[in-house]
């Protein structure tokens, strides 16, 4: 048998699993972004795409090695660890757990010793931790860092159809876009044409004139869910009207005005009208474009990764 064949784990892996194996032993002194499970969006955009821009590398919890995590800088676990790794590597590196979504009542108590087994979290919202129930001893050290956009060729929404608008646009699962035929039937009697797409869809965004985020409200999801649909229709110069997400507040108030917020279904419409009607309006909004493609690009938000690594390798046993 050869060396190589010697070190290969037992049982067949496929392409994309002997990758990950390769990646844990050749990780040295690297950010190591991992979880339990692979095929979720969340492990894409906060994990091998961050991973990416950090120069870091993204796989599954179990192909990390305790060399690799004793060289790392930090572990980020993505929505859900491996709470024995999470144990045996704890005065190795900081380990952060990237929340996410915060479990619903339903689920909470299967998470809550997800929870309290880490001192440093990363948020989608500072209201996130109010769900997420009791603190570890040592307490919570947390950093909400938003979502990055997926505008990576600097696209603009052009002048002409700022003036003109004849496309209202929503990328993401159906079930997030409630009230849908409410939402048409408006569009519709405005003129204009709804497309809807899916979550994977990004490219679909160059073809709205005008966006739109809608779900009826619910106190946890308003409060905790992430900037990402916001976040993409800025940074792509697209006027948007949007629900009442604590994180789409941020965003807005960040940007100095990007979007129409509206909490009711009633009120949504009616900016729908009001967005469709006022190009003033649209052109200033359309104006942030460039500012949000740089405050949620890939490289600010890792900036902002990198911050929470030095505040926690300040802290005792890592500094």
């Amino acid at each position: 048998m050869s060396r190589l064949a010697a070190l290969l784990p037992a049982g067949k892996l496929s392409a994309g699993k002997l990758h990950e194996w390769a990646a844990g032993r050749a990780a040295r002194g690297q950010i190591l972004f991992t979880g339990t499970r692979r095929r979720m969006t969340s492990v894409t955009v906060r994990g091998d795409q961050m991973a990416a821009e950090m120069d870091g590398v993204c796989l599954r919890s179990r192909f990390l090695t305790d060399e690799s995590v004793k060289a790392s800088p930090a572990v980020v676990w993505i929505v859900e660890a491996d709470l024995d790794r999470v144990a045996r590597y704890k005065s190795w590196s900081p380990q952060f757990l990237d929340v996410v979504n915060p479990a619903y009542e339903q689920d909470r108590g299967r998470f809550a010793p997800q929870y309290r087994a880490f001192r440093y979290l990363i948020l989608n919202t500072a209201s996130s931790l109010s769900y997420m129930g009791q603190e570890p001893a040592d307490g919570w050290r947390s950093w909400v860092i938003p979502h990055h956009h997926c505008n990576q060729t600097g696209w603009q929404l052009p002048e002409e159809r700022i003036e003109r608008p004849k496309v209202v646009g929503y990328i993401g699962e159906p079930v997030h876009l409630h009230d849908h035929d409410a939402i048409r039937d408006t569009v519709e009697s405005l003129g204009m044409e709804l497309r809807c797409f899916g979550a994977s869809e990004l490219d679909a965004y160059r073809q709205f004139d005008l966006g739109i985020a809608w779900t009826r409200r619910d106190p946890q999801r308003d409060d905790t869910r992430s900037n990402i649909k916001l976040t993409n229709f800025a940074a792509h110069g697209i006027p948007s009207v949007v629900c009442d997400y604590e994180s789409y507040r941020d965003v807005d108030r960040a940007l100095g005005g990007v979007c129409l917020i509206r909490p009711s279904l009633n009120g949504f419409l009616e900016g729908v009208r009001i967005l469709a009607t006022d190009s003033e309006l649209r052109r200033s909004l359309a104006a942030k474009g460039p500012l949000a493609a740089e405050r949620y690009s890939r490289k600010a938000v890792a900036d902002q990764y990198r911050g929470a690594i030095r505040d926690a390798r300040g802290e005792s046993p890592f500094k």
